[in-house]
């Protein structure tokens, strides 16, 4: 009786199961049109794609391949628009099959962008216009090449001369495969500053000036290669080269600006970093998520300094109703050394990381760690805008513009162990809180504007442009 009855079980089970599996319905991708590049090549749009010509899939899952494959084109940053759409046909000898055209309509950008910058080396532009001395100008110019030949190439070539003078070049995303799993990037920098941050005193970088010489000669080479085994998921190593030497004042300042007291030194660093991106927007991310870790090695050619680090950045975005988006970032970071050094222990305020309300300010120390929770709510739904007086810009003319309102609180912890009497933002909890505006437009543009109150009871309204994490 028992075997009977599991026989019968059996029988229903594979039944319903075929009954499933015949029931499903599937699209068979047959071509997929581009429509708009009229500079980027056909394979740097299909590789982003999580499917190809021929691929046979459930219907049920393609809108949100579809949907999937707009966001890893739009990520590439080399287009304003981005539309993908289907064109299906029921095959007349079975049912279950579709055949589907994927239409991919884009609206490229302008990828030459001349560089001109002026910088007054002063402390602020009131003490500039008390005492002009254009001796005390550098300018920038240059230029920015984006999506060389349509392969998503970018070149930058800048001269900086005046005050401060060098130059800068780099050749990045330079692709050695069409499958776009293989990248190599190389940068060549040429500095000399008159203007170097030596320590930080009450809590702010304090500056060094010079008239008479330099204070830092720098040449720096670096190479990368970036090995990419699926769509979102990135591998990078990274050695850098470089020689720089000091003016004596530097070290009469701090003794304990750079690890030992020579005035010349040569060093490498060599990076390792993994990122996995599930991110919709890389502009302005409003579901998914960001995990980057990167471990960093520097040494001196003679290996009597040694300096290495380990760091993550986590993001989490999740939308929880109409209009309102929810999200989360945790940065963290680990160090140690065999000396004293200020360039190593730059914490808070430097580079990427940073705490709101605490713009003006900076946290020295060895290990840190800040978490960043974000309310936003959708002001004004993303709109597209005409701009009649550019019309002869085609490239310009139609603007999309959303508007974000937001609240935040941070808090994070900086750990010094050798932490200077001067500076109090080492070694304690730090919090922040604020309310603010964002506003995304097209090339990857976001103009932010924040109120923030911190703990040190100085409020203040801050205005940033940001841009994308890639």
């Amino acid at each position: 009786m028992k075997r009977e009855s599991f026989q019968i079980i059996f029988t229903l089970f594979i039944l319903f199961s075929s009954t499933c599996l015949t029931s499903k319905e599937y699209a068979f991708i047959s071509d997929i049109h581009i429509i708009g590049n009229q500079k980027t090549r056909d394979y740097i749009i299909l590789r982003e794609l999580p499917f190809k010509r021929g691929d046979i899939v459930d219907i049920s899952r393609l809108e949100d391949m579809m949907e999937q494959g707009r966001n890893n084109v739009r990520n590439l940053s080399l287009f304003n628009f981005v539309y993908i759409t289907q064109l299906t046909e029921i095959d007349e000898f079975s049912s279950k099959y579709k055949n589907v055209e994927i239409v991919i309509s884009v609206d490229e950008r302008w990828y030459h962008w001349p560089v001109m910058g002026i910088t007054l080396e002063e402390r602020n532009l009131s003490s500039w216009l008390k005492d002009p001395q254009w001796n005390k100008v550098t300018a920038e110019t240059g230029y920015k090449l984006m999506n060389l030949a349509g392969r998503n190439q970018t070149v930058n070539a800048l001269f900086i001369f005046g005050h401060n003078k060098g130059f800068r070049f780099k050749y990045s995303n330079i692709t050695l495969d069409k499958k776009g799993r293989h990248f190599f990037d190389f940068a060549i920098l040429r500095r000399y500053s008159r203007r170097e941050n030596i320590l930080s005193i009450l809590d702010k970088p304090e500056y060094l000036y010079s008239d008479s010489s330099f204070l830092t000669s720098n040449y720096r080479a670096s190479i990368t290669y970036t090995y990419r085994p699926r769509l979102r998921v990135r591998n990078k190593i990274s050695l850098d080269y470089e020689y720089t030497s000091l003016d004596k004042a530097v070290l009469a300042n701090n003794r304990k600006f750079w690890g030992d007291d020579k005035t010349e030194r040569s060093a490498f660093t060599f990076t390792y970093g993994i990122t996995f991106d599930q991110r919709d927007d890389i502009q302005y991310p409003l579901n998914g998520y960001y995990m980057s870790y990167q471990v960093k090695g520097y040494t001196s050619s003679d290996m009597s300094i040694l300096y290495a680090q380990l760091k993550g950045d986590m993001q989490y975005y999740q939308g929880i109703f109409n209009r309102a988006n929810i999200s989360a970032r945790f940065q963290w970071g680990l160090s140690a050394k065999n000396v004293e050094g200020y360039i190593f222990d730059r914490a808070f305020g430097y580079d990427d990381v940073s705490m709101r309300g605490y713009e003006f300010y900076v946290a020295d120390g060895q290990h840190y760690a800040v978490i960043s929770p974000t309310f936003r709510y959708v002001i004004l739904p993303t709109s597209v805008y005409y701009l009649k007086f550019l019309r002869f810009l085609p490239k310009f003319n139609r603007v999309h513009m959303t508007i974000y309102g937001k609240s935040f609180f941070d808090a994070g912890y900086v750990y010094h162990k050798y932490p200077n009497s001067s500076n109090t933002l080492s070694n304690k909890l730090l919090m922040s809180c604020g309310l603010g505006l964002d506003i995304v437009t097209y090339y990857d543009i976001t103009f932010s504007l924040d109120y923030s109150f911190n703990q040190l009871r100085r409020p203040g309204l801050f205005i940033s442009l940001k841009a994308p994490i890639q």
